[in-house]
């Protein structure tokens, strides 16, 4: 056992078998130091940890403030060379050291005298590094154009035909854009970098990339403005118009061509032709300016936004995103990174994202982001802010987001900044009779032009109790509405009690319930019919009769959100929604299509364990009609976290269920065919919770995770990061952004920067799919052999990997069996990339990319104690993509394909030219199992194993 895995168990060990187990993790510490020492060479103390390479027969580390050179064989100090700062970037070539430093310098070392710097240093120019010719006023007045067309100065632009870069000069010299160049001719390139580095500019601000630009090397969607010096020069504007297109910024990033009035080339109308023929049109203004057309693109048709902590006003934790689908793609990371975050375990209040922004909350300010290519916008300090404690619902979020406004509450106050700087637009306090200096904002949420608040007391828990970022008992009386452009109250309800923690806010009405219940209502109740409890017997009548004996019953209560009148108000059972069993959360409300969802908010902390031993299986659903309160549904549904709603699906994990019956989804089992509950297997750890598009769930499940609704395969796995604790991956803006959420996490992810990804057409669809319900008597079954994962086919046919992948935790959903698989020496499972490999003469080629090899034997269950014998038809498909070297010999390898015992086959040869075969068996007779055998017939079978791909076996008289 692993020093961890004691560590572990010595927690419920005591006396002298925990003396034991601490013996043996000492023991285990000590052979951990003598292997450290094994194969070491040599080893010295040298304090430059920032970077090291290794070049010929020297060791370079760079640190602080210095660069040692070691030698290679000994670890001898051979020089020591003094930088500014930390030395970060090493690199050698052709006898030369070049060093970058955090300082923002690059230094190059000379081999002749390697403790000074090389002399070679290009001198910059206060001047413009161009001559003053005839072009120079035509490039200075086509910047001032183009900056005043577009009032675009920071950013990211494309110069199309970058020629030799006078325009991209002229628009950093009047701006703070970053500029990339596309020049094909590869002479304008070498002058265009020369120029731009003498005037100093390149590399940082300036940087010219010799390509065509068909495709071009850059991400979409990447420049806030396309402006083209070829046409400038030319009068012609390179590249095709829907290649380049594709680019540009989506709402509000801006292509401008066009030649300024003093220049000589004649300025042509097919500039809004050009524009046109983008494809972006119908979504876009073009306009014709003075010598200038310009195209401003707007929104991604079916993109969807995130505006509140649960994704919108009802709690859903689901976006109307359209666009949001299984395929996806890295399209930017970077800031912010894990410095200025959250620790994880605090429960940070999530990301939000509308109209092209990502808002991020960090350890003391609120930063904003471009969705589309991460560039910087702003940031601003709010420390007093409560922006932790969300985790089971314990705190509400403190932000929310409209089009043009983000709004924050701290203290007694709601502040409303501008959306694109970040400046402050109002200041909006409790209203005048709650703002008694003991309530302070408590909840916020935005809908119709109005916020919605609660005064709310917070009174400071014991140290003791503070934990998972929660730090205050909260107590709520009033909600109240404010008109955003009057900045006064609409309405204040009184209440007794409001859990602010349930408020969901619809189209044209608020929800919340209140804890407080006046005996009248607690009667109405107690005088439903319950008649139906004479029929339960055993364990359902016992749960029954234990609930009457603690009912919670609180009061459901809808108010219009103009006037703030009451529309209804209910009493209405919630017993056992929430707080039940480990993890178990807060009381959560939620909206969605006039149907109101009460469920518990429950923490996802690994509880596989108790999920399978039935600790959750009292967890109620409750659905009431959200226009007069009447129930619709109430159920069971041993769920372990919490639910989401995505269009007219609840998605209680691991289970999906209907919004308006509570009936719960079926899928057929990909071996049965029977009817079974539908379901996620989230794997190793998952912490957090779910989001979802109309297309997509996100979550952690060990790494990142997604779940495509779409194709109902399995879950996918983003590998090397990690999402929050609670819920930070959200799907709007036709993206899926990713703040960095791993601050404090001391588990080996390698990535922990912000990520934003986009839809991307598929390339490989491997997932890990789960199920529930018994595996006999097998319909059709499909077994990839050293396939990465499961994958469903354009058929509809989940191919189940084999082996099948092993889940960290036990959790009851992973689709387990065992072939029993036989090997011959050497043999075992192989895979190769589909991508580099692609199989096109069979359907699915995927399935030839991985096999067993040297399979003699398996033994395969069809058939359960009950079933009647029956016949199944087996296919084999087998692959030829591996190299194989015949070793001289004489014959073809020769094998014997036998089915429960029986030679169906004779003399088959694995090793053929072709990439695939395909061997189809009908009429097999099985009682229980199928039995496989691969019997090797000369020695070049035994030399060359066969590489068996696939295993389909379909029953026969179904």
């Amino acid at each position: 056992m692993t020093i961890n895995g004691l560590l572990r168990k010595l927690r419920s060990l005591k006396g002298k078998k925990a003396e034991e187990a601490r013996a043996e993790i000492k023991t285990l510490k000590e052979e951990n130091k003598a292997y450290a020492k094994a194969g070491v060479i040599w080893e010295i103390a040298a304090p430059a940890r920032d970077s090291l390479i290794v070049a010929g027969d020297k060791v370079i580390a760079g640190g602080v403030g210095q660069v040692l050179i070691l030698d290679e064989a000994t670890g001898k100090l051979r020089e020591t060379l003094k930088v500014n700062g930390h030395a970060r970037g090493l690199a050698v070539s052709e006898g030369q050291l070049v060093v970058s430093t955090s300082a923002g310098e690059v230094i190059g070392y000379g081999s002749s005298k390697p403790d000074q710097p090389a002399s070679q240093i290009t001198p910059l120019t206060a001047t413009s590094p161009y001559p003053a010719d005839e072009l120079t006023p035509v490039y200075q007045q086509a910047a001032k154009d183009i900056l005043a067309h577009t009032n675009i100065k920071d950013g990211f632009c494309l110069v199309l035909g970058g020629e030799e870069g006078r325009l991209a000069y002229e628009l950093a010299r009047n701006s703070n854009l970053k500029i990339y160049c596309i020049e094909p001719d590869p002479a304008k390139v070498e002058q265009a970098r020369q120029k731009l580095t003498q005037a100093g500019y390149y590399g940082h601000r300036v940087t010219v990339h010799q390509t065509e630009l068909s495709p071009l090397p850059y991400s979409r969607y990447f420049a806030n403005l396309i402006v083209s010096d070829s046409l400038l020069k030319t009068g012609q504007i390179p590249g095709i118009p829907k290649d380049i297109a594709t680019h540009v910024k989506p709402l509000g990033g801006i292509i401008c061509l066009g030649v300024p009035a003093n220049s000589q080339t004649e300025n042509s109308n097919s500039h809004m032709d050009w524009l046109k023929q983008t494809g972006l049109a119908e979504t876009s203004n073009i306009k014709d300016l003075q010598g200038y057309a310009t195209l401003i693109r707007g929104a991604l048709p079916g993109a969807g936004s995130w505006s509140h902590q649960y994704g919108d006003p009802g709690n859903t934790a689901s976006s109307k995103d359209q666009l949001v689908r299984g395929g996806l793609g890295v399209l930017w990371f970077g800031d912010p990174g894990e410095k200025k975050m959250v620790n994880r375990h605090e429960g940070a209040v999530g990301p939000l994202a509308i109209n092209g922004r990502l808002f991020i909350q960090g350890e003391s300010t609120i930063m904003a982001f471009d969705a589309y290519n991460g560039l910087f916008l702003w940031e601003r300090e709010n420390p007093q802010a409560i922006r932790t404690g969300v985790f089971q619902n314990q705190n509400p979020g403190n932000l929310v987001a409209s089009d043009d406004s983000l709004f924050f509450m701290m203290k007694e106050s709601c502040y409303q900044l501008d959306a694109a700087t970040g400046k402050t637009v109002a200041k909006i306090p409790l209203p005048e009779k709650l703002n008694d200096g003991k309530h302070e904002w408590g909840y916020l949420a935005y809908q119709n032009g109005l916020i919605f608040g609660t005064a709310t007391t917070r009174k400071e828990l014991e140290a003791r109790q503070v934990r998972r970022g929660r730090k205050t008992e909260d107590s709520t009386d009033a909600l109240f509405a404010i008109d955003v452009k009057t900045g006064k109250p609409a309405w204040s309800y009184q209440g007794k009690n409001i859990a602010h923690h349930t408020i969901a806010i619809g189209p044209e009405a608020a929800y919340f319930i209140d804890s407080s219940i006046t005996s009248e209502q607690r009667a109405e109740i107690l005088r439903q019919d319950k008649s139906h409890l004479e029929k339960l017997t055993g364990k359902e009548r016992e749960i029954a009769e234990d609930r009457l004996k603690k009912q919670d019953l609180r009061l459901a209560v809808a108010l219009d959100i103009k006037t703030g009148k009451k529309l209804w108000s209910k009493p209405v059972d919630v017993t056992d929604c929430s707080e039940i069993g480990i993890g178990g959360g807060k009381l959560t409300l939620l909206y969605q299509n006039n149907v109101l969802l009460l469920c518990g908010a429950n923490a996802n902390g690994h509880y596989w364990k108790q999920f399978i031993a039935g600790d959750f299986s009292r967890r109620r659903l409750v659905a009431l009609n959200a226009g007069d309160g009447a129930l619709l549904w109430k159920k069971d549904a041993n769920y372990r976290h919490r639910p989401i709603v995505v269009g007219d699906k609840i998605i209680a994990e691991p289970w999906s269920y209907d919004l308006y019956t509570g009936i719960q989804h079926t899928r057929k089992h990909p071996l049965t065919g029977q009817e079974v509950p539908w379901s996620i297997m989230r794997e190793g750890h998952h912490c957090g919770m779910l989001s979802a598009s109309e297309n997509l769930l996100m979550f952690r499940s060990g790494y990142t995770g997604f779940y495509d609704l779409e194709k109902d395969a399995g879950t996918r796995h983003f590998a090397g990061h990690r999402t929050g604790c609670w819920i930070n991956a959200i799907p709007a803006n036709g993206l899926v952004m990713i703040p960095e959420s791993s601050a404090g996490c001391v588990c080996l992810f390698s990535i922990s920067s912000t990520i934003v990804l986009e839809p991307r057409e598929e390339r490989t669809h491997w997932t890990i799919f789960s199920s529930v319900g018994p595996k006999t008597p097998v319909q059709h079954m499909a077994l990839n052999m050293g396939a990465p994962g499961d994958r469903r086919d354009a058929h509809g046919t989940v191919w189940m990997a084999y082996p099948r992948p092993k889940p960290s935790r036990e959790t009851g959903l992973d689709f387990k069996f065992d072939i029993k698989p036989q090997f011959s020496e050497g043999g075992g499972y192989e895979s190769l990339n589909e991508i580099t490999h692609p199989v096109k003469n069979a359907e699915p080629g995927w399935v030839y990319t991985s096999w067993a090899k040297g399979l003699k034997k398996c033994t395969i269950p069809l058939l359960g104690k009950s079933d009647s014998p029956t016949n199944y038809t087996v296919q084999l498909s087998f692959s030829g993509l591996e190299p194989v070297s015949l070793n001289n010999q004489q014959e073809p390898p020769l094998y014997e394909i036998k089915l429960q015992g029986n030679v169906v086959q004779k003399d088959f040869n694995p090793q053929t030219t072709k990439p695939t075969q395909t061997l189809k068996f009908d009429g097999v007779s099985v009682k229980a199992n199928l039995q496989l055998e691969l019997v090797p017939q000369n020695e070049s079978a035994r030399q060359t194993p066969a590489a068996l791909s696939g295993i389909e076996i379909i029953r026969s008289d179904s």
